[in-house]
């Protein structure tokens, strides 16, 4: 009976791990990103990253709301085509040959720092560096690619999302967002 139960868990952990990698695919279809240069950030180091970007947020941004409601972005014309400048430089700094239909960094507050550190240090701690991919902002060398979930309220409001977050810790930059999961 318990090595029925091992062979259960074994079997349930390999479909976890088959799951995550399919979702990380399908996000990174069509980029010139490749699996394989994905390093995954191991605790320790995770912790740490997310300690330095909460420092960070918290001594060079100013107060935010924790969560951005629908309805705030994308409301006047000139927003909308600020939306679509910065679609162009995302399409452009994942390296997609052409564009998709997902949602971009098109307004800087689309996900509040502050939800987005949230996210890092209670939700899935699912995180990689990306081998030989430095911020097109700032040239820094280590953006991270994670699993970023918004915050509960943002799911009661049914604008929740779920997927990969593609951030420069650096210059505070978010470079990109493909949602798996829309409430």
């Amino acid at each position: 009976m318990i090595k029925l139960i091992q062979k259960f868990r074994q079997a349930r952990e390999a479909k976890k791990q088959e799951l995550k990698k399919s979702r990380i695919l399908s996000c990174i279809n069509g980029s010139d990103i490749k699996y394989e240069d994905l390093i995954p950030i191991g605790d320790e180091e995770y912790d740490r990253i997310v300690a330095a970007l909460e420092e960070k947020v918290n001594r060079e941004i100013g107060e935010e709301p924790r969560y951005i409601p629908s309805g705030t972005g994308g409301s006047t014309e000139s927003e909308y085509e600020r939306q679509e400048d910065s679609a162009d430089s995302f399409v452009s700094a994942m390296g997609f040959k052409e564009p998709r239909n997902f949602r971009r960094n098109g307004l800087p507050n689309i996900f509040a720092w502050r939800e987005i550190i949230d996210s890092m240090k209670n939700r899935v701690r699912d995180a990689y560096l990306i081998k030989n991919r430095p911020c097109g902002k700032c040239g820094m060398d280590k953006t991270i690619f994670f699993c970023f979930r918004s915050s509960d309220e943002s799911w009661k409001e049914l604008c929740g999302r779920e997927g990969y977050m593609l951030i420069c810790p650096d210059c505070l930059t978010i470079i990109g967002f493909v949602p798996y999961l829309l409430s």
